[in-house]
């Protein structure tokens, strides 16, 4: 019983939940505060994405659902709409560097900036489509510049940071 604790907690899937939770309320505290241009940097859909460019598209899809559904829970939208649109972001970072066989750094970070930046985008249309008016102004492109910014500025510290937090370990068999 308390091997199987054991693993759960050491597992990766376990760390992702506590690294954005704690990504999470950097966004919904620190990054609240702090408003380039007066609008906030989405440090969640920044860390989406490196998960997605770090990783592979289903890794990176992983992480946007779970980390939109948290997000969702904090904010007051229709459970699931930041999970479907940071699912995509985490996939569409991964999928802009597919094409390369061995993406240098600076291609990683223009592809995370983009993804998060596509993601902004992405966010008031599905509010839109779900009926909730009022997010679909012309605010939308100075996010998604203010997080394109953001993207280039945090990429950086957070790859290291997704790597631990999504790193399989090798379990050694019992002897």
């Amino acid at each position: 019983m308390l091997g199987r604790l054991l693993q759960v907690v050491a597992s990766r899937w376990f760390r992702l939940v506590l690294v954005t939770l704690l990504v999470l309320s950097l966004q919904t505290t620190l990054f609240s505060e702090i408003r380039p241009f007066g609008y906030s940097v989405q440090l969640i859909a920044i860390y989406v994405a490196v998960a997605g460019a770090v990783h592979d598209a289903r890794v990176g899809a992983i992480v946007g659902l779970v980390s939109g559904l948290m997000y969702d829970a904090v904010l007051a939208t229709p459970l699931g709409i930041s999970g479907l649109v940071l699912g995509a972001v985490g996939s569409g970072a991964a999928l802009l560097l597919q094409p390369f066989r061995d993406p240098t750094w600076w291609l990683r970070i223009l592809a995370v900036s983009v993804a998060a930046a596509l993601g902004e985008v992405l966010l008031p249309l599905a509010k839109a489509v779900v009926g909730l008016g009022g997010w679909l102004t012309a605010r939308v492109a100075v996010v998604a510049l203010v997080t394109f910014v953001g993207g280039l500025v945090f990429c950086t510290p957070l790859i290291p940071v997704t790597r631990w937090t999504l790193r399989e370990r090798v379990s050694i068999g019992r002897r």
